[in-house]
């Protein structure tokens, strides 16, 4: 696939925002355009990761940070602005990628993980590192090869860059510290599944594996990999913003300092779940709970502080992750057709 900037006008045409304002915007089925949005064309595309810590924007501006899309096998991976489309970088993956096992982007934007084919003498897996910055010398900047990477699903970089976590098909995760080679620690499943999720708490200090089926959730040390604390009857959830909290099912916010529930902020009123917050902690997306009239499903982005709903609007049932940008003000989702929608819920 030739990359995106050196495509036809008409393509290019594709990616011009609309000026209407949200007001106008009207549910829409996944074969329309919504007024304002804009779509990538698709390969059908994937995200591969939202990076928020990218300064694109003029100084003392709110960075808008990087998206990361590729092709569901494909080799390029494209990094957009993820509020208009516009491609800032290309990285092109080397042959012995598995492109199989989407990459993992950085917070800053600078580096790709990726799941490469195993050692070709000693056939224990491996993860290699990548940089996306044009100034770096090309190829992979770290190797690690392990057996316990054999069977590598998913892979999650932590806020500080220097932490990768790897979900396993057997049923664990591992955690490395990835500039040094060293093994932090590997988390085994309690239900014998593998996990479905790797999260890092905002501040890099904490990691959690989310493993499929489990009923209670572990939370460790990024840097020693001791356990911290178990919070029990939470299956899965995010950390808040400011790291003290869990956000779990049913609009539940556990304190970890004691692992006890708190009364649930005005922002998880009727939802039944966080899809992701602001880079600077102040807007949420969140899923509404239950249906409409309809049978369609609502997604509102709310101000952190106060719960006020700043936009809404329905999903797209095309089977993609939906994610909000860094800047808090545009959902980035699929289109229904293999492609991505940029959609505009709140201007700043």
């Amino acid at each position: 696939m030739k990359p995106l900037s050196s495509a036809a006008p008409c393509r290019a045409a594709r990616l011009a925002l609309s000026l209407l304002a949200l007001a106008a915007l009207a549910p829409t089925s996944p074969a329309q355009t919504a007024p304002g949005e804009t779509r990538v064309p698709p390969d059908p595309l994937v995200l591969v990761g939202v990076a928020p810590r990218v300064l694109t924007g003029p100084p003392g501006t709110l960075a808008a940070g990087i998206a990361a899309v590729r092709g569901r096998y494909s080799a390029h991976v494209r990094l957009l602005d993820p509020t208009t489309g516009e491609v800032r970088r290309e990285v092109f993956l080397p042959p012995e990628v598995q492109l199989d096992v989407s990459p993992a982007l950085s917070a800053d934007g600078r580096w790709l993980a990726v799941v490469l084919t195993p050692d070709p003498v000693t056939h224990v897996g491996r993860v290699g590192i990548l940089s996306t910055t044009p100034t770096t010398p090309p190829g992979f900047q770290k190797v690690l090869s392990a057996g316990g990477l054999n069977g590598t699903l998913a892979l999650a970089f932590g806020p500080d860059g220097t932490h990768l976590a790897t979900s396993n098909r057997s049923g664990y995760a591992q955690l490395w510290e990835w500039p040094t080679g060293r093994r932090v620690t590997t988390v085994t499943s309690e239900t014998g599944y593998e996990p479905s999720r790797l999260e890092f708490s905002p501040d890099g200090r904490l990691f959690a594996p989310i493993f499929r089926g489990q009923t209670r959730t572990r939370i460790f040390d990024t840097q020693t990999g001791a356990l911290r604390t178990t919070l029990s009857g939470v299956g899965y959830g995010t950390f808040t913003p400011d790291s003290r909290g869990f956000l779990a099912s049913r609009g539940r916010l556990i304190n970890l300092a004691d692992g006890k529930e708190l009364p649930a902020p005005a922002y998880l009123a009727g939802t039944s779940g966080v899809l992701g917050f602001s880079a600077d902690g102040t807007r949420v997306l969140v899923r509404r709970t239950g249906v409409d009239v309809q049978g369609r499903e609502w997604l509102e982005l709310r101000e952190v502080a106060t719960g006020r709903t700043l936009g809404a609007l329905t999903r797209v049932w095309d089977g993609w992750p939906e994610a909000l940008s860094p800047d808090g003000t545009t959902l980035i989702g699929g289109d229904g057709e293999g492609g991505i929608r940029l959609l505009p819920l709140a201007p700043r």
